[in-house]
C-alpha cells in the first residue's frame, strides 16, 4: 500500500466509467473516504486528506445536531 509523509492510502477504480476512490486511515481520525474522475485525482485527493489531517491546529467546530441554522 502507498504512504505519504508515513500515512498509508489507497485508490482504486470504481465501478462506474471515470471512477475512483481513495481512502486514507489516520490514527487519531479514523478513516476517511473520496471520490475522483481519475486515478492521478485520486491520488492527489488522497493526499491533500492526510496534509489537512497531519496540520496543526486546524481542528473544526463543528455546531451540535439541532443548533445549526435554517
Amino acid at each position: 500500500m502507498p504512504k505519504y509523509r508515513g500515512i498509508e492510502y489507497s485508490v482504486i477504480q470504481g465501478v462506474q466509467p471515470r471512477s475512483w476512490k481513495w481512502e486514507i486511515a489516520v490514527p487519531e481520525d479514523g478513516a476517511k473516504v473520496g471520490q475522483s474522475s481519475s486515478k492521478l485525482d485520486a491520488v492527489r485527493a488522497a493526499e491533500r486528506a492526510i496534509e489537512r489531517a497531519l496540520a496543526p491546529g486546524q481542528k473544526r467546530l463543528i455546531s451540535p445536531k439541532g443548533n445549526r441554522p435554517h
